[in-house]
């Protein structure tokens, strides 16, 4: 009999760190420069993250990721309130 489709992520240690609308630092991730950016979705090992323009993050690049990118959890910083 077939598994029912969940699409509840499921948590690890590191996902359990996050929450969507957290605001968080992103780094050494390819294709994308350091920069800030919002949790919009998260998935088991990574995170739809949420961009604006500022910094490095040129209007560029907004273009070519849709203002969102797929970030590792390895790769996210808790911004502190």
């Amino acid at each position: 009999m077939a598994q029912p489709n969940s699409t509840v992520p499921v948590e690890n240690e590191q996902s359990r760190r996050f929450t969507a609308g957290d605001t968080v630092n992103v780094t050494k991730e390819t294709g994308i420069p350091d920069c800030t950016g919002v949790i919009s979705k998260k998935y088991v090992n990574s995170a739809l993250v949420k961009f604006e323009v500022g910094g490095e993050m040129t209007q560029k690049i907004m273009e070519e990721i849709n203002g969102r990118y797929v970030v590792s959890y390895r790769n996210l910083q808790k911004q502190e309130a």
